[in-house]
């Protein structure tokens, strides 16, 4: 696939995340606001209750803290939900991997006319993140809490790839004879890539992002817990 081939098939993998999983997004969704209903009781219970406050004036405490996290707790299950269901996509775009690590790592060395194998990973990663920027421009996901969640999935992607390229990649590319790199060597290093290897560095950067999905909802979560036991 050409770069305008290969944006129009990620917007459409993007596109389609979420179709076909409704009965998934219901039930993080819905997890997430039950446990945000289940916070909202602790503290009713055994925050408000014992305080001595007026009931109107718990009502509006309890009023106020739901608003801050039943929506979180949504937004926190659509996280959820998107970032198990695209470990389960990726299986199905194994080209779609395999051709945009061809663009970036092609984009990358196409600012090195005369590439040497001494060049520090430093710089090369730099140029990656530059390459892999533009064509997440290109993909436009922006606007609104699913797009931004589309757009952290793509970064995972981004991320796995680019440790690829900068660990795996350039060693096999290290081993060949003589300083100069060329394009032969980078096509034939791109079709060595592992697709089981690939995928299984974007579900470990997956499953770290759901674990730090979970703390931070948690942390968000206690947020009116510590004001009132602040106050």
């Amino acid at each position: 696939m050409d770069r305008t081939q290969l944006v129009t098939y990620w917007r459409n993998f993007f596109s389609d995340l979420l179709v076909g999983t409704f009965k998934s997004l219901f039930l993080f969704a819905t997890a997430g606001m039950f446990l945000a209903a289940l916070a909202g009781w602790g503290l009713d219970t055994w925050f408000l209750d014992p305080t001595g406050l007026s009931m109107g004036l718990q009502w509006l405490i309890l009023i106020l803290a739901l608003g801050w996290l039943l929506p979180l707790g949504m937004f926190h299950g659509l996280v959820a939900s998107a970032l198990a269901t695209v470990g389960k996509k990726l299986k199905e775009a194994v080209n779609g991997l395999h051709d945009l690590l061809d663009i970036l790592v092609k984009g990358v060395f196409s600012y090195y006319p005369n590439l040497s194998k001494n060049i520090s990973k430093k710089e090369l990663g730099e140029k990656f993140d530059q390459i892999g920027h533009k064509f997440m421009e290109d993909l436009k996901l922006k606007g609104g809490p699913i797009s931004y969640i589309k757009g952290l999935i793509f970064r995972i992607i981004l991320k796995a790839l680019k440790f690829f390229f900068l660990d795996d990649m350039m060693e096999e590319i290290s081993k060949k004879p003589g300083e100069e790199v060329t394009r032969a060597d980078i096509e034939s290093a791109v079709r060595r890539v592992g697709v089981e290897f690939l995928l299984s560095t974007i579900h470990d950067n997956i499953m770290i992002l759901q674990a730090a999905n979970a703390i931070v909802m948690l942390l968000l979560f206690s947020l009116p817990f510590g004001i009132l036991a602040f106050f």
